[in-house]
């Protein structure tokens, strides 16, 4: 637990290093969270029933535009509510695809993706250890600063080794929502300013 506890730290810095007066931009700062839908809807074979909570929460903090996207760095928090809590924290590098948009394909033009790939730790039966993930995003841009969204995500289970003695990659598919808060603030003070004139 003291492990995953300094990797946030170490995580926080990260951010703090990120100046959004610098190279990002307030715009650019997402926060998503996302729930499993497996488990909230179905539970699995095991312990856990319906209705188990699977958070997953991550920042994006997004690079400069270009012609098909931008590059997306991406601290990311997962806590299950399973018989053993089970918590990762892990860093993520990807690539939103935003300009795939043309006339030829049928594709909508708000639709965004993002593929990624990251490594953290994850803490479970009182143990600390490391693993990749693999992800892919689909989101759908409602307005200026909330998206939709839905993750598939490919994930090293190296925690079930301290268990079942097996290392697994395991699925899962989560669904929820994208906000952009500086975009949100700073349209409310806008139009709070607007009716006091």
């Amino acid at each position: 637990m003291k492990t995953i506890i300094s990797l946030s730290h170490i995580v926080m810095f990260l951010i703090a290093l990120i100046n959004p007066t610098g190279n990002y931009s307030q715009e650019k700062i997402s926060m998503s969270i996302y729930q499993d839908a497996r488990l909230v809807v179905l539970g699995n074979k095991k312990e856990n029933n319906i209705r188990t909570l699977n958070m997953l929460i991550h920042f994006k903090f997004q690079g400069k535009q270009n012609a098909l996207g931008y590059l997306v760095f991406i601290p990311e928090y997962e806590k299950a509510n399973l018989p053993d809590m089970y918590q990762r924290l892990s860093l993520s590098i990807g690539y939103t695809f935003n300009g795939l948009y043309t006339s030829k394909l049928v594709l909508p033009q708000n639709l965004e993706f993002t593929l990624a790939i990251g490594y953290g730790i994850t803490n479970r039966f009182s143990n600390n250890s490391f693993n990749f993930s693999i992800s892919g995003e689909a989101s759908y841009k409602i307005n200026e600063w909330l998206k939709v969204g839905f993750v598939h995500q490919l994930t090293e289970r190296t925690d079930l080794l301290f268990k079942y003695h097996k290392n697994k990659l395991k699925y899962s598919f989560f669904f929820g929502l994208e906000i952009s808060p500086f975009i949100f603030f700073k349209n409310k003070s806008n139009s709070m300013s607007y009716v006091l004139r």
